[in-house]
């Protein structure tokens, strides 16, 4: 199969380069990588995750590096305030997901790593049941030590698995990935966040009509008051998104 060639689709909100592709599109680009051997590492970025990057250089330029999908309602709305083409949000779990459908196509061999040892094992039972021909080759617990992480890598190494799901938690996963890259023998590696406990029942996503209304930050922080400081990124998104927005008119 030989990948389309396509026009640079990027759109950049505070720094961040996204790609402008849809859901579907995104899914099917990121297949066509993984079938014509091209690594891929791909970031969901929501408005806590663009915030991170602009006060961590060091992540920032892990981010410029990779394949970035807008996870969340705030990139889309600060595309439209900015005029760029971000019509859809890519979240990461639903792109886990889709993935995972194109494993059980094609047989591709999937690892899990991370979140806590009760949550990966029912996660991973889940997606085995759901996905049958797609090779669960391995997963492993987020809770390890710096004296296991040689014994993991040539673990994923060996495996050489088509698909590479991190759960780890920003910027943890994603600097995880990047420090060991070259050694993991991963077709495409994706920092998934929470998507596990989601997976695995222990959390529950919003009912679609929050999900429709674009509310579904709200009933995360309603589910998980904890979260309120984290929460403190979207609004300081938006403010950060107008003042530039604003100061280039003037």
């Amino acid at each position: 199969m030989k990948v389309k060639t396509l026009a640079k689709q990027v759109a950049t909100i505070l720094g961040v380069p996204f790609s402008t592709r849809g859901f579907h599109e995104t899914v099917t680009y990121i297949a066509e990588r993984i079938e014509n051997g091209q690594k891929t590492h791909v970031v969901t970025a929501n408005p806590e995750i663009v915030m991170l990057a602009r006060e961590n250089r060091a992540f920032q330029s892990i981010v410029e590096q990779a394949y970035v999908v807008p996870d969340g309602i705030g990139i889309v709305y600060a595309a439209k305030w900015t005029n760029q083409p971000i019509r859809e949000r890519v979240t990461g779990v639903e792109l886990l997901e889709a993935l995972m459908t194109e494993a059980n196509k094609h047989q591709w061999g999937v690892y899990l790593l991370g979140a806590k040892p009760d949550v990966i094992s029912l996660a991973a039972e889940k997606l085995a049941a759901r996905y049958p021909n797609a090779r669960l080759v391995g997963y492993r617990d987020g809770f390890f030590r710096a004296e296991d992480e040689e014994k993991i890598v040539q673990e994923i190494a060996e495996a050489k698995p088509e698909l590479l799901f991190v759960a780890l938690g920003a910027p943890r996963q994603d600097e995880w990935m990047v420090k060991y890259r070259d050694r993991l023998n991963a077709s495409m590696m994706m920092g998934v966040g929470g998507s596990f406990d989601v997976i695995s029942g222990k959390v529950k996503r919003a009912p679609e009509i929050w999900q429709k209304l674009h509310l579904e930050w709200f009933y995360r922080l309603a589910s998980q008051p904890s979260r309120w400081k984290r929460q403190l990124a979207i609004p300081r998104f938006v403010l950060t998104v107008l003042k530039e927005k604003w100061s280039s008119r003037s």
